[in-house]
């Protein structure tokens, strides 16, 4: 799909989606690829609880645009997407509201420890 998308729009050289396995409506299974120029970035998908899909793509998308403005490399903007993604799953709204950048880190690293 990204490939015909790339021959659609040559001038653009940033693509990426989310992948979903919806196990249950509470369980599914998220992941990512994103291509910059020749560089494939692939997110193999992990389980996420889910309360509410919506938003997870556009969630997905503020976190990768947010990396790029902070000039990281596509993987760590592809990583930090990812988990800005879930984390909207993870609410009611349709969107995430994370308090920083690193409560986005600590939901890629997979910890659910509270840090005070």
């Amino acid at each position: 799909m990204i490939n015909r998308v790339k021959e659609a729009y040559p001038n653009t050289s940033l693509f990426g989606t989310t992948l979903r396995e919806v196990i249950s409506a509470n369980l599914h299974l998220w992941g990512a690829i994103v291509s910059s120029g020749d560089d494939w970035h692939t997110i193999m998908p992990r389980e996420i609880g889910v309360l509410d899909r919506i938003g997870g793509g556009d969630g997905f998308v503020g976190g990768l645009l947010y990396g790029l403005l902070q000039g990281w490399d596509i993987q760590k903007c592809s990583e930090f997407g990812w988990a800005s993604g879930a984390l909207a799953a993870t609410m009611l709204t349709d969107y995430a509201q994370p308090a920083d950048p690193e409560q986005v880190w600590s939901i890629w690293n997979g910890n659910a420890r509270v840090k005070r």
